[in-house]
């Protein structure tokens, strides 16, 4: 009984390990050269709720902020 405790204990340390090293892809680095500016607009299904932008000094926000999130950035 010990052995399969063992084994168990050592696999989920494994498997904590190898998700924990993964590389994240959440949020995508902005394109290079020039000021830019950011802006994560948050979608309900099709329906955009929500923006909030920085960046180019223009920082600010409307809307809701809680949904899907998509990121982009327009240059200044």
């Amino acid at each position: 009984m010990r052995i399969k405790q063992g084994i168990t204990a050592a696999a989920l340390v494994a498997a904590t390990l190898a998700v924990g090293s993964a590389p994240a892809h959440a949020i995508p680095p902005p394109p290079p050269g020039g000021d830019n500016l950011t802006v994560l607009s948050y979608y309900a299904g099709e329906t955009l709720v929500g923006q909030r932008w920085f960046g180019c000094a223009q920082p600010g926000q409307w809307g809701t902020l809680e949904g899907q999130l998509k990121v982009t950035w327009t240059p200044c």
